[in-house]
């Protein structure tokens, strides 16, 4: 009997073929003279190309592999997900990726250190940048060992070191150049394979769009699976967050707002030449997720509907136990295997495959941009030449990269888009705060910045992991949405706080200019 365990020559040839192009790539932008070569491509990346790189950067394995098994599991409650993963762009192209851009600097940090002259404003930074991006890769690398586990038969810690060293290896090398084009081919791939895995059971396999709905609407049977816990919290059990409304509005806001507030997505805005292509840019991003967050949820329903008729839709016993065991993850290489065969698995494998690479890639080089450059540089030497920046961070990446192990090791039993969305939490209640505050508010204080990167972070950080130790009413499945609007208060009333002690010398003696900066015309 046919096991999903059969080596997939497809997917072995073209991931075969990506890493061959990944090598090459990687080789021909090995030099890079300067720090704004290595950190963001010499702000040269048109706005096409960068777009379907950032549009690879934020497809992760969460949105590849978990927006699938989530709809998968929970069927019409998973789209809230997708829903939020998309809608965060809006919030992205109206308050915040123009302004960055015109900013001109290299990092998130950079921006609240220049924007109020601090430094303990940019260690709060750097501590933000570090732990948003622990906690995003921690889920890649959770899809990387599934993938490879499912493609090569691997044993999970096995294929989190492999895949751990590969992207190590070009990012170290190829700087943001190389990883920007890589990334252009990945977003093509996943988009592929995803679109296929949409189509083919609505055009070739004579579903229909009603038939599927009315049966999962009206269904009262027990569900596919159960989730996996977390430290013994329910944290990792998909469906809880739609339990009352401040779970879902908490977690729908972290998702909206932590999109805006992402390191590893902020940071390919200054990559664009100049303001305007970075509004372009943005707008292409959500054509393009817009698209992919369509199909996604529609491939989770699909195959959530053939799983509970596994009987009469002829589901082989093989993929059936990978559904009921580990559906959370694999929905969407079952729906290759059950749809396309070996040469559908291969296509949805190497999808996956390119969603880890790029995601991973992206958090690497953020990484080392806040120790190389915000750390290193721009905190203990600022006097280091561009040669010996660069190597700093060629060694910063080098750092990060094998830290994805161990993360990759904790996070086994996790269920990616679940895991993902905490991140979410973190990065909506740090960096969108203080960046929308910072951008649009010209009375906030260097106080009120640190006081919400220092609530965001360490609010967070309580709440996730001291949830069982919280009173009944401050206990959430995604606490995001909260210590964002407790952020923004930290923010507004220290920053009035400051103001009435110190009076006008309280604000930065530059904001006139750097408003005209943030919201003037291109210079």
């Amino acid at each position: 009997m046919e096991t999903i365990y059969h080596v997939p020559i497809t997917a072995l040839v073209l991931i075969g073929a990506m890493l061959t192009f990944t090598v090459i790539t990687t080789w021909l932008f090995r030099v890079q003279k300067t720090a704004a070569d290595y950190y963001l491509a010499g702000r040269k990346v048109n706005s096409f190309i960068n777009a379907s790189a950032i549009s690879s950067d934020y497809l992760s394995a969460a949105s590849f592999l978990g927006v699938a098994g989530i709809a998968f599991l929970k069927g019409f409650d998973g789209i809230i997900y997708a829903f939020g993963f998309f809608v965060g762009y809006i919030a992205l192209l109206l308050f915040l990726a123009s302004p960055l851009r015109k900013f001109g600097k290299y990092t998130v940090p950079d921006f609240v250190s220049e924007r109020f002259h601090s430094r303990s404003a940019r260690i709060w930074g750097i501590i933000g940048v570090l732990f948003v991006s622990m906690f995003y890769m921690a889920p890649q690398m959770l899809g990387a060992g599934k993938v490879m586990g499912l493609l090569l038969n691997l044993e999970y810690r096995t294929a989190i070191v492999v895949i751990s060293l590969i992207i190590t290896a070009y990012v170290t090398v190829g700087g943001m150049k190389g990883t920007t084009i890589n990334q252009l081919v990945q977003f093509w791939i996943m988009f592929g394979s995803m679109f296929l895995l949409a189509f083919i059971p609505f055009v070739l396999k004579g579903f229909t769009y009603t038939e599927v709905t009315t049966f999962l609407a009206g269904f009262n049977g027990p569900e596919p699976v159960s989730g996996t816990m977390f430290n013994g919290s329910a944290y990792m059990v998909p469906g809880y967050w739609l339990t009352n409304i401040k779970d879902t509005m908490s977690l729908l806001l972290a998702l909206m707002f932590g999109t805006a507030g992402l390191p590893h997505i902020l940071v390919r805005f200054y990559t664009a030449p100049d303001g305007k292509a970075a509004r372009k840019t943005v707008i292409y991003v959500l054509l393009l997720i817009g698209c992919f967050y369509i199909l996604s949820p529609y491939v989770g329903h699909v195959i959530r509907y053939v799983f509970l008729r596994a009987g009469d839709l002829h589901m082989n016993q093989h993929l059936t136990s990978w559904l009921a065991e580990n559906g959370k993850n694999l929905a969407v290489p079952v729906a290759g295997s059950y749809f396309g065969g070996q040469i559908l698995l291969g296509l949805v494998v190497a999808g996956a495959f390119a969603a880890i690479l790029s995601t991973v890639a992206g958090l690497i080089i953020t990484c080392a941009g806040a120790i190389g450059h915000d750390l290193v540089v721009s905190l203990i030497n600022p006097n280091l030449p561009e040669r010996t920046r660069v190597l700093t961070a060629r060694i910063a990446s080098l750092g990060i990269g094998l830290l994805g192990i161990p993360l990759g090791f904790a996070a086994e039993s996790m269920q990616i888009a679940v895991l993902v969305g905490l991140a979410f939490a973190i990065a909506a209640s740090t960096f969108f705060p203080v960046l929308v505050m910072g951008i649009w508010w010209p009375k906030m204080t260097k106080n009120g910045a640190i006081a919400g990167l220092a609530t965001g972070i360490v609010g967070s950080f309580v709440m996730i992991l001291g949830k069982s130790w919280m009173p009944e009413m401050l206990r959430f499945q995604n606490p995001g949405g909260f210590v964002m609007l407790l952020s923004f208060a930290a923010i507004y009333t220290c920053s009035r706080m400051e103001f009435s002690r110190k009076g006008k010398s309280a604000i930065p003696h530059d904001v006139d200019e750097v408003m005209t900066v943030l919201h003037g015309p291109e210079q």
